[in-house]
């Protein structure tokens, strides 16, 4: 069983540990493998992995989601965007270092082993945008090198992508 600790899930098991690492789950960080929210309950709803809180009880996905909506605004909304990356073949880490709700890594590679192919920020339909906001948003992806690509999520759930590029002449 994995543990949550704040907004973090650790792996204990290594061969657990192994097998998440080659399908570009989870990082190394101060000696230990932890996984993101996004990637601890994914994984949950596969049946993947089992989460304990503090004094070991099972937790569900329900339960994991409602604390992840406490910790983080539009949580749910980032992991229906998340878990439709995840599912068409892509690999989703945070991107809140590149000023993004995610960083995507091309199909089949891994973080590391690729350049990040785009950053992706995640909208309600309803949210607007100022062209400042976007210009901004253009910008940092491009100090990058990569793409920006806003994943707009409607009333019914589901997610539509945009690409956004920046021409200069």
């Amino acid at each position: 069983m994995c543990h949550l600790i704040g907004s973090k899930v650790i792996v204990e098991k290594k061969r657990l540990e192994s097998q998440l690492q080659q399908k570009g789950f989870g990082e190394r960080s101060k000696g230990e493998f932890v996984l993101d929210l996004n990637e601890a309950i994914y994984l949950l709803e596969k049946k993947k992995l089992e989460i304990g809180d503090k004094d070991g009880k099972k937790l569900s996905k329900k339960k994991l989601l409602a604390l992840a909506e406490k910790k983080e605004k539009k949580f749910y909304t980032k992991f229906l965007v998340y878990r439709n990356l995840r599912e068409q073949g892509y690999c989703p880490k945070t991107g809140f270092k590149f000023g993004a709700d995610f960083r995507v890594y091309p199909k089949g590679k891994k973080p590391g082993k690729a350049h990040t192919q785009w950053v992706v920020n995640v909208l309600n339909q309803s949210k607007r945008l100022s062209m400042t906001e976007l210009n901004r948003m253009t910008r940092l992806a491009s100090s990058i090198k990569t793409e920006l690509v806003l994943a707009i999520v409607d009333s019914e759930n589901d997610v539509n992508y945009y690409s956004i590029k920046r021409n200069i002449f």
